[in-house]
């Protein structure tokens, strides 16, 4: 009897609750979505890419231009090819971010209108690092403008300095240096050493170079995990990051629309290998 009564008021409260929750059935009813802002979703790692794309322009010597506004054009949508769940669409300003990217490597797909107009492949990428970068549209493919690696918030550290010490050397496992006062570890696949556009091994980074470090502390310790390694002169300064060199540009499958660039000294590694060359086309 008590049964029959409460099916009614039942009936109400279920009605009641699809009509003034109509979120309950999981849909955004703000209609905005992670992807719109320009933030992907992530799957537990760390590790991050926060981009800025840039203007296309007709110059091909020049690699300035304002910041896309999608109001003018398609959107730009943007995906890890190893996970394409992870992914993004470029916001009004031309900013994404991607969150939850593997360690080792990873390429991005870009893509405006369904077309693929690009793809940047990210080696030596460790867990916990953040990669900033800046893109262009150039002659209609996307090119790498910028690129800087570091540790996430407070994990990520700088260093500048002398090697003071060559603890250990290994060209297939880690290898340790004291540098200005800190102990740093380079890793292989992990860390990257350079010099200007040059590729350097731990072999090259010997006592009393001058160098700048980036990297991450180690978890319950002060020692730091390198992802690069600057080998510098003594007339270079804190500002190497901000040099620029003159590349050849060589979109993959298109020898015929190469361009002339001016790009981030820090970006020639990803263009060096594809097959750019230094200098004006």
């Amino acid at each position: 009897m008590l049964r029959d009564l409460f099916k009614p008021l039942i009936a109400i409260m279920l009605t009641s609750c699809a009509l003034l929750l109509p979120g309950c059935s999981g849909n955004d009813s703000s209609g905005e979505s992670v992807a719109a802002s320009g933030s992907g979703s992530g799957t537990g790692s760390e590790s991050v890419v926060i981009g800025k794309v840039l203007a296309a322009t007709t110059e091909k010597s020049s690699p300035g231009g304002e910041l896309i506004t999608l109001a003018a054009g398609v959107p730009i949508d943007v995906s890890v090819q190893e996970m394409p769940e992870i992914k993004a669409t470029v916001g009004d300003d031309g900013t994404f971010t991607l969150r939850g990217l593997p360690a080792g490597s990873f390429t991005l797909v870009f893509k405006q209108g369904g077309v693929v107009i690009g793809q940047l492949k990210f080696d030596e990428v460790a867990i916990n690092q953040q990669i900033t970068i800046s893109v262009q549209i150039v002659g209609g493919e996307i090119v790498l403008m910028d690129e800087d690696r570091r540790g996430i918030g407070h994990a990520g550290i700088e260093l500048e300095g002398l090697v003071q010490s060559v603890v250990s050397l290994s060209l297939t496992g880690d290898s340790t240096f004291v540098i200005a006062g800190r102990t740093v570890i380079a890793r292989p696949g992990v860390t990257a050493i350079r010099k200007g556009t040059t590729r350097k091994t731990v072999s090259d980074v010997t006592v009393g170079l001058q160098v700048h470090v980036k990297g991450t502390t180690i978890e319950a310790s002060t020692d730091v995990l390198a992802y690069e390694i600057k080998l510098q002169d003594d007339t270079t300064g804190t500002g190497e990051g901000t040099e620029k060199v003159t590349i050849c540009h060589i979109p993959p499958g298109k020898p015929d629309k190469k361009n002339t660039l001016s790009i981030s000294i820090s970006a020639w590694p990803a263009h060096q290998a594809h097959g750019d060359t230094q200098g004006p086309c």
